[in-house]
């Protein structure tokens, strides 16, 4: 036989393979004789097939989901698609952010090419609360260290001047320094103790304005001492100056809060005089205060972005008043954070509790009292909604990754404050909730899970108090 009829035997005897039970002719692709149905036949006779709803790493092929989890994955369905509704514009400006470069590109212009001087700009607008904008400058003496010297100024007109400035050491220093000066004209003050709108309109009370002129000066250090054990110091001199008049955004707190007096009865006259002491303790006089604090904590979390882990820390300051203020108080804080999770979600539970005691025969003053509201607590509640010698505020938040840049978060707090330095008085109605949704920025320096947070935009709903955005930016 040639060498071609050979070549051509072989490749017979290859592509048909012998079926045994036949006498050598070639058998079907499945033992049912069906050679159009890949899936046919026992499953141990032939590799695993994608088509057939089988995993090519030979693991069995899911189950069909039971009734309770269709059930369950309806229900979702709606809230699902509210969300995806509400975070489809923020994602995809995003993402068009991003694929552009914006940011990188105006990183670039607006800082030098060592990277030592850059200005920024910032805005803030919190609901209730009259919108800030202005820019950031910086300066970093020793590039790719945390040393800076940075200087902001925010304005709203003349109803909101605020100007900023600090002074960060060398990691192993351990030392920040900061510098504030602010005037604004719409303040809030809704009383002492955990007062609900209803509460308020029963006294004929309600949230009032104020404005307030202050400049301080704080200086800190912070430094691990033992494995995840640290301590830092801190303090800090006040000078602030109320004001009765000339308040935006509502009823001023001489119409409200008023001394029982012929000349102020009525709410007619809106002079610093007119505001009652009794119930706005330090008003009249203003704060001149010197504070001296400790803090010690423990921290086993990550504090890469989506990190977890716990972190535990107690604070205690002392105030005392100089310049013929009469104030003497001690303040005590302690916070507990739990957060489980990875780089692309993380669930996170935070509980705080504060309360501040006079030292003296004086009161403590108003703007010393434990506020938990605002954005670093109740934020469904506008800051200064709540004050009271002490309290305490719980939050549940579920943060997910959304884009590079872009983190997403729904939330839940709940919070309150005493009439007494002893957490007492919490009942279930003086509880208050709010829900809310959020995203967060992050700035674009480093590996993206080490990113930090560059401020965010939140939605807060808390009952009887409607809807609050909390807006904070530096986009870079």
């Amino acid at each position: 036989m040639s060498p071609h009829g050979v070549a051509l035997l072989c490749l017979v005897m290859v592509n048909a393979p012998l079926d045994p039970g036949t006498g050598g002719t070639a058998a079907s692709a499945d033992a049912s004789g069906d050679q159009s149905n890949p899936c046919a036949g026992a499953t141990d006779l032939r590799a695993p097939d994608p088509r057939c709803g089988e995993a090519l790493d030979g693991r069995a092929s899911p189950a069909e989901p039971s009734r309770p989890l269709k059930v369950a994955r309806a229900t979702l369905w709606v809230p699902r698609g509210l969300l995806w509704a509400v975070y489809w514009p923020v994602v995809e400006t995003s993402a068009f952010v991003e694929a552009h470069h914006l940011v990188d590109w105006a990183d670039a212009i607006l800082t030098t090419d060592d990277g030592e001087i850059g200005v920024r700009p910032v805005a803030t607008y919190n609901t209730s609360f009259l919108p800030t904008g202005g820019l950031r400058v910086f300066y970093r003496p020793l590039p790719g260290t945390v040393s800076e010297i940075a200087a902001s100024f925010q304005t709203a007109g003349a109803g909101a001047l605020l100007g900023d400035l600090r002074l960060r050491g060398p990691l192993s220093w351990g030392l920040s320094a900061r510098v504030q000066a602010s005037q604004r004209a719409d303040r809030l003050f809704a009383g002492i103790g955990p007062h609900s709108k209803e509460d308020l309109e029963a006294r004929g009370l309600g949230v009032a304005r104020f404005a307030a002129t202050d400049v301080s000066a704080e200086l800190r250090w912070s430094r691990v001492v033992a494995g995840r054990l640290r301590l830092g110091l801190h303090g800090n001199v006040l000078h602030r100056d109320y004001r009765a008049n000339g308040v935006r955004g509502g009823p001023s707190i001489a119409t409200l809060f008023t001394t029982p007096t012929p000349a102020c009865a009525g709410g007619r006259n809106t002079s610093n005089a007119c505001v009652d002491p009794e119930q706005v303790p330090g008003f009249q006089t203003g704060l001149r205060l010197i504070h001296a604090g400790s803090a010690l904590g423990w921290d086993g979390r990550d504090h890469d972005r989506g990190g977890s882990g716990v972190s535990v820390a107690v604070d205690t300051t002392f105030a005392y008043g100089v310049a013929g203020d009469p104030s003497r108080h001690i303040a005590v804080s302690g916070e507990v954070v739990a957060a489980l999770g990875n780089f692309d979600r993380v669930f996170i539970l935070r509980g705080r509790a504060a309360t501040v005691q006079a030292l003296g025969s004086a009161p403590v003053p108003f703007d010393e009292l434990v506020s938990p509201a605002g954005a670093a607590g109740m934020r469904g509640f506008a800051d200064g909604r709540f004050r009271g010698p002490s309290g305490a505020v719980a939050t549940a938040e579920y943060r997910w990754f959304l884009a590079s840049r872009l983190d997403a978060s729904l939330f839940t707090d709940v919070g309150t404050v005493s009439q007494g330095p002893t957490l007492t008085d919490f009942g279930a109605a003086r509880w208050f909730p709010d829900v809310g949704l959020g995203f967060r920025f992050y700035n674009s320096s480093g590996p993206p899970w080490k990113w930090p947070p560059l401020g965010g935009v939140e939605l807060a709903y808390a009952p009887r108090e409607g809807i609050r955005v909390l807006f904070a930016l530096a986009p870079f």
